[in-house]
């Protein structure tokens, strides 16, 4: 049987997990991406987790079809709370918004859990949740930015870190010139992609860029002085990365 297509967000999920033995998916839906990275070569067992029994039934049910069953185990659980310490080196996390994904984690204490790598796509709220990362020492490593049917996406691969060596950030620091705004901007936008010049990251902050502008210009400064103030400052941020490409 030929092995499952993934969506390209779901692609640049997968392409981020390497050299991984054992790797948990939280939130794993339909269970494709464990199929996939069986099939692939990828790592050698999946433990699939879903809060809910109906993805997790169906999970299964795919999982049958392609006889994976001795390699893709599927538990219920609340986010990482039914993962054992050392059962895993990696997790993926992805399909849900940043601050449930910050919660997730925050509950389910990786570090002590024994995972490594976290591959993480959380489609609301990065920034806070980059500044929850580095708070955390999980440096983020590397990234990969998707335009997919009308939205935009960001995988990241994070290092479960024991220091506080977070050498992306350092080296945004060494390119912008203030200290504060480089981790600022890192947090809004992410170092690696900023670091590698990544070209559908420009075509975001392009985007973006003309439509908080858009913005600003329909606005009273006198009913909307907070929201304005923000604007600006984000405009600013982006007008920093762009004129660095």
């Amino acid at each position: 049987m030929k092995n499952v297509i993934l969506s390209k967000r779901l692609s640049a999920v997968a392409e981020l997990v390497k050299g991984s033995a054992c790797v948990c998916d939280i939130g794993t839906d339909h269970g494709f991406v464990p199929i996939y990275l069986i099939n692939s070569g990828v790592c050698d067992h999946v433990i699939a987790m879903d809060i809910n029994e109906g993805p997790l039934e169906r999970a299964g049910q795919h999982i049958a079809e392609y006889g994976l069953g001795d390699k893709i185990e599927t538990r219920l659980s609340n986010g990482m709370e039914k993962l054992k310490p050392g059962e895993a080196d990696t997790i993926i996390c992805a399909g849900m918004g940043g601050l449930l994904m910050k919660r997730i984690l925050e509950e389910g204490s990786p570090r002590e859990k024994g995972i490594k790598k976290m591959i993480l796509q959380p489609q609301s709220d990065l920034r806070v949740f980059r500044e929850y990362l580095r708070q955390q020492c999980f440096f983020i490593e590397d990234e990969a930015e998707i335009f997919e049917d009308g939205k935009y996406y960001t995988a990241m691969l994070v290092r479960v870190s024991d220091d506080d060596n977070n050498e992306a950030y350092e080296k945004v620091v060494e390119e912008i010139s203030s200290a504060e705004d480089a981790i600022r901007i890192c947090d809004r936008f992410g170092p690696t992609l900023f670091l590698n010049r990544d070209k559908t990251l420009y075509e975001y902050l392009t985007h973006e860029k003309s439509v908080l502008e858009s913005i600003l210009l329909k606005l009273s400064e006198n009913e909307h002085s907070e929201r304005i103030h923000d604007i600006i400052s984000k405009i600013n941020d982006i007008s920093i990365v762009l004129n660095l490409y």
